[in-house]
């Protein structure tokens, strides 16, 4: 006797696809803004109305959250004092790299007052900025402090920022500019911390440009598909490479120690495990069951 088929389930066996998850106020308004670039082909006309719209977008967070405004005011504001206290403290690399320092925290914090109306719940509920958002931005920060030199303190501190701001976030209610924004901080962190590495020959040139060009390729492509389909990257791309950043934070740590070689051989692995889980993902997300109407399930986003 053929078993009889669940309810509501396609006799061909294939599950409909997944409804997309509902975008909330913000991602909308940034998808119909991209979409106008793309029409207009990224003239300068379109670029100068796509960078005002952002600006008078920012303008009107800011009036509708005040508070939110002064507490990334104070954060970054928070930042500046860390970088003057240490250097006028005499800590390296703080001292030495006081003006690099405050230029980078000053970008980051524009980045941060430009993307407020990013810091709200993945359904779209406003909310402060939390923990797992100052463990992202720690990131940032300490990036320009290891250009020079990737000093085992620094680096440990920022992978434990890492590891921590995951958990934070889990257990938490994470915002869309931690979500989003995470692999950039992570990506300037290690950039330049594999430049420092490279300055004092603590990792060798094929580890260190193979992990850089991961890098480079991972936000280039984020930056292709937002600009170039007006749509958030698939994540089962851009977080593929998740499970092998203790392998490569242990390189950075091995460098700082003046582990040559150990640096390298974890790093390069690193690496290629990376790229290794990448074309597995390609490789599932390209087998993954077609629903009758010719689209693949939805991932969320």
């Amino acid at each position: 006797m053929r078993p009889r088929r669940p309810r509501n389930q396609p006799s061909n066996g294939v599950r409909p696809a997944a409804a997309p998850p509902a975008r909330t106020e913000g991602e909308r308004w940034a998808h119909e803004q991209l979409e106008r670039l793309l029409a207009r082909r990224f003239s300068p006309a379109a670029v100068w109305a796509f960078l005002a719209a952002s600006q008078r977008r920012a303008n009107e967070v800011r009036a509708r959250r005040p508070e939110l405004a002064r507490q990334a005011r104070r954060w970054t504001a928070a930042g500046a004092a860390a970088w003057v206290g240490l250097a006028a403290a005499g800590v390296e690399p703080f001292r030495t790299r006081l003006r690099a320092g405050l230029g980078w925290w000053a970008a980051t914090g524009a980045m941060l007052d430009w993307h407020l109306g990013m810091v709200e719940t993945e359904d779209g509920t406003p909310r402060p900025l939390g923990a797992a958002d100052a463990l992202t931005l720690a990131r940032a920060w300490m990036a320009p402090a290891v250009l020079d030199e990737p000093r085992p303190a620094l680096v440990a501190l920022a992978g434990a920022s890492d590891v921590l701001d995951g958990v934070v976030a889990r257990v938490g209610r994470p915002t869309r500019i931690g979500r989003d924004l995470e692999g950039l901080a992570d990506a300037c962190f290690a950039a330049a911390a594999l430049r420092g590495a490279r300055r004092r020959r603590l990792i060798g040139r094929a580890a260190a440009a193979g992990e850089l060009a991961r890098l480079g390729a991972g936000v280039s492509y984020a930056f292709a598909v937002w600009f170039g389909t007006a749509a958030a990257p698939d994540p089962a791309f851009t977080r593929a490479a998740r499970l092998t950043t203790p392998v490569r934070f242990a390189g950075l740590l091995a460098a700082g120690a003046g582990r040559r070689r150990a640096a390298g051989v974890l790093v390069a692995g690193g690496s290629l495990a990376s790229v290794a889980v990448l074309a597995r993902a390609v490789q599932v997300e390209r087998t993954r069951p077609v629903s009758p109407s010719g689209s693949r399930p939805s991932r969320p986003t």
